[in-house]
């Protein structure tokens, strides 16, 4: 008996030994937590010229942008870039974070010091402003932040515009707005929202340049603001008369105004009418780029193609495609309307075969 209980105190001695070993083993197998150091760039654009051939006796200039190796550390990230994070026990990396958003990695880019990764251009740039690594041993974070893509202007609702007025600015990532400016005049800010933005037009401006700034930068509209030479607003300009064929018109109308007191009305009452506007002291367009116009479709006409004709051109007019019951506004460039010299003469064709039509043209002039 004696015998048999020495023999049993001395297995559990054995597996006691045995199990403190072995933890002790896998203790000493698990891997320390991840470290992050810093996170540096891996390359940056750079942009050279250079002659293509385009024809047997012709040639021109093209440019091409390709990546050139850059190792600089940053806290900054630009969404679509690659970027290198420096640390240590980095091999088991399981997960990548920005702003708390899993992020795609190749683990055939991942070393025990660096991982390779690029950050989407989904990737959401408010957030915790860190990027973190997980591992089976644990996490690490690291204060990074990505830059707001620069602000996007779709559209705005008037092209001109008295000091006062409240114009609507549509467009993307007006986050964090900092400044509206018409020229160099800042616009008080009446309402924002990230898409669309309210503003007051400053006084003193006449024709400039519209832009949006945020921390992603600065973007100006495409289309100027205001008129160079205004044609229409409340009235027409001086030596400018109205007419036409297979149809009426009515300028000044009080009936649908875009902006002010009146706009310029036609109703067409023979199909492919056309309204004319002439101009008796010719412009000369050199000093312009293109026509601004708000343009308004009566009952009816929705879909329906009116075309404008410069300097009876009608081989190069712009074809503007009417909603009906809705204001919209057109900046067509000079360029594809096919004039140069002076201008004498616009006209406005209805160019569906619909008729009786009625339409309402506001704020036209040149820019």
């Amino acid at each position: 008996m004696k015998t048999i209980l020495s023999y049993a105190l001395a297995l559990c001695g054995f597996i006691g030994l045995v199990s403190v070993f072995t933890a002790c083993q896998s203790n000493d197998e698990v891997d320390p937590a991840p470290v992050i150091n810093r996170v540096r760039t891996v390359s940056r654009d750079s942009a050279y010229t250079y002659t293509v051939q385009t024809s047997l006796t012709a040639t021109t200039t093209a440019t091409r942008t390709i990546p050139v190796a850059l190792d600089s550390t940053t806290t900054l990230g630009q969404p679509g870039r690659l970027y290198a994070i420096i640390g240590e026990n980095l091999q088991k990396t399981k997960a990548v974070y920005f702003n708390d958003v899993s992020v795609y990695f190749n683990p055939a880019f991942v070393t025990s010091t660096s991982i390779m990764v690029a950050i989407p251009v989904t990737t959401p740039f408010s957030g915790s402003n860190k990027v973190r690594v997980e591992t089976a041993s644990g996490q690490a974070e690291f204060g990074f932040s990505i830059k707001q893509p620069f602000p996007t202007i779709t559209n705005v609702d008037q092209l001109a515009g008295k000091a006062g007025d409240i114009i609507t600015i549509t467009g993307t990532i007006f986050d964090n707005v900092s400044a509206v400016n018409f020229g160099t005049a800042n616009a008080e800010i009446t309402a924002k929202t990230p898409t669309e933005l309210k503003v007051k037009v400053p006084t003193g401006v006449t024709s400039t340049t519209l832009t949006v700034t945020t921390p992603g930068g600065t973007t100006a509209y495409s289309v100027p603001f205001g008129f160079k030479y205004a044609l229409f607003e409340d009235d027409l300009t001086t030596g400018f008369t109205s007419g036409g064929w297979n149809g009426k018109p009515t300028v000044p109308s009080k009936e649908v105004v875009k902006r002010g007191t009146a706009s310029m009305q036609y109703d067409y009452t023979g199909g492919f009418g056309g309204f004319q506007n002439f101009i008796s002291a010719p412009v000369a367009l050199a000093n312009y780029t293109g026509i601004k116009l708000a343009l308004y479709g009566g009952s009816g006409t929705d879909g329906k193609i009116i075309k404008m004709v410069v300097n009876g051109n009608y081989d190069n007019g712009k074809q503007l495609v009417l909603k009906s019951g809705t204001w919209q506004t057109f900046a067509v460039p000079l360029s594809e309307l096919g004039v140069t010299g002076n201008l004498t003469e616009i006209t406005f064709q209805e160019f569906s075969g619909n008729v009786p039509e009625t339409i309402y043209v506001d704020d036209l002039g040149l820019y």
